[in-house]
């Protein structure tokens, strides 16, 4: 009766989130995704018959793609969903003008979202010199236009219509202007509401952020090269999105692995921002504060703190989108921290997508740089992509200091407990050290642990109170671990003894 109690609260705190509309289209896409498992592909729009010169890292940034697609599907477990969805991505699809077509041989070839992708590969081909993809790129534009994911919303519904905006600009026709069509107006209603002032995808993972980012350079350059008009908000979107990127690119080219993010699942910073300089999209870069030392990225809640020798990305913000959970890990609070170039202090990574046990592990705070209380998650994380309550995280102040900068931070996520227990954060930055503090500030005092992941072969010296260390993973490729060192120690019930950690580097 009481898990019975658990599972019913849960799933009404997470629909409490949602929009209507993401209740109301769930049957009929239920529906529509059974029914359309052959969606022919007769009777295609002409693509157009000649172009200008694409630019050359267009073509580069397509192959970048299909090799880091083949090398990512080669992981991926024989008979995932996972697996089944990236083999419908148009792996085989580069730059280069032969090759045989696309071939749709599962049922996955219809759903929406490989569908959309699929598009937007196909279209790019088309642009870099194909001429035998017609019946290809309708089949996906037609899956994708009969089951727009308004059930989903977030990064799903925006590659819908990427999808189907890259469709309409190569071809010509009354269905390509449908397809144009309908792609630009859910562009110029999800842009708005997904990429946040400060550039960031609202869903707050850099490997959908970059992804995302892409196929909006795509569809400019497509759309302006097909002689489409383009709105002036695409653009400004794309450059402050380019703009976060940049700010979020550590020393070794890399990004923090906050939420659900893997270096393969991706394209990489420097090939989305080379593409964006080919296709005339400069970043609008993020402005440093307290002597170049800090950078703030408010909306989306991340804080970076740079030296000559240490770099440090701090996530004091919301947990992911407020009607879309499916990314969010129970991580509040979370930091990683890059010394000489080298991740040294590490994210756990996502070691599975799937309804699992890793799965559960991947999103728990009990891997996350950061502090458990009762041994409870920071947020409600639960099934494979479901999100109940949400820690709401905040930056309380920064400030500059002789040698660096000092942060503090709190978050909720614990407060639903009596007592209602706040984490409360210090970070001291420097060229040479970090200092955490944190303390939990409670009516009830509850036993609480404060937790890091280190890089096995980080050369990290670190102090505080009675420290345990275990062996343990992490990764930075999905589901593709590397070893780690998790060292542990328990946090004060009075809050100003807290727990205290000093590395030096």
């Amino acid at each position: 009766m009481i898990a019975v109690a658990k599972d019913l609260g849960r799933t009404l705190r997470t629909l409490a989130e949602l929009r209507p509309v993401q209740i109301l289209a769930r049957p009929p896409h239920a529906l529509l995704s059974r029914i359309l498992r052959d969606l022919p592909g007769g009777h295609a729009p002409p693509t157009l018959a000649s172009w200008p010169e694409p630019p050359a890292e267009l073509r580069a940034f397509a192959e970048a793609e299909k090799t880091r697609g083949r090398h990512r599907l080669a992981k991926l477990p024989v008979g995932s969903l996972l697996r089944a969805y990236e083999e419908q991505y148009g792996l085989e699809l580069g730059a280069e003008a032969t090759g045989p077509p696309c071939a749709w041989t599962d049922a996955c070839a219809v759903r929406p979202y490989p569908a959309s992708v699929r598009a937007r590969r196909i279209a790019t081909a088309i642009r870099c010199g194909r001429r035998d993809l017609d019946s290809e790129l309708a089949r996906a534009a037609r899956a994708v236009l009969t089951q727009l994911e308004l059930h989903l919303l977030g990064n799903h519904l925006l590659e819908n219509g990427l999808g189907l905006a890259c469709a309409g600009a190569v071809t010509r026709g009354a269905e390509a202007d449908l397809w144009w069509g309908a792609g630009r107006r859910l562009l110029d209603w999800q842009l708005p509401q997904q990429f946040l002032p400060d550039g960031g995808h609202f869903e707050r993972s850099a490997t959908y952020h970059l992804a995302l980012c892409a196929g909006l350079c795509e569809i400019i350059e497509l759309a302006s090269a097909a002689g489409r008009q383009v709105p002036a908000a695409w653009p400004e979107t794309v450059r402050r999105a380019l703009g976060w990127a940049l700010a979020v690119r550590a020393p070794d080219g890399t990004y923090p692995l906050f939420n659900d993010a893997s270096l393969d699942a991706g394209p990489a910073v420097d090939e989305v921002l080379a593409l964006g300089r080919g296709c005339g999209l400069e970043p609008t870069e993020v402005a440093a504060g307290a002597a170049g030392t800090l950078r703030v990225l408010p909306d989306t809640g991340w804080l970076i703190c740079s030296s000559p020798s240490a770099w440090l990305c701090l996530d004091a913000g919301p947990d992911g989108a407020p009607y879309q959970g499916g990314h969010v890990h129970a991580d509040a609070l979370t930091f990683e921290l890059w010394v000489e170039g080298e991740r040294a202090v590490v994210d756990y990574g996502v070691s599975s997508y799937g309804r699992d046990a890793a799965r559960a592990e991947t999103r728990a705070t009990r891997v996350h740089n950061t502090v458990t209380v009762a041994g409870e998650n920071s947020s409600e994380v639960w099934a494979a992509f479901r999100v109940g309550r949400r820690a709401k995280a905040r930056i309380i102040a920064t400030a500059p200091t002789p040698n660096g900068v000092a942060v503090e931070c709190e978050h909720d996520g614990y407060a639903w407990l009596p007592g209602q227990p706040v984490h409360r954060r210090q970070l001291v930055f420097t060229a040479r050290a970090l200092s955490i503090d944190d303390q939990v500030a409670s009516a009830t005092p509850y036993p609480a642990e404060s937790r890091l992941r280190l890089a096995a072969n980080s050369s990290l010296r670190h102090e505080g109170g009675a420290i345990t260390s275990s062996d343990d993973q992490w990764h930075r490729e999905f589901a593709t671990p590397q070893p780690a060192r998790v060292l542990t120690q328990a946090v004060s019930a009075d809050p100003a003894s807290g727990a205290h950690w000093l590395l030096r580097w």
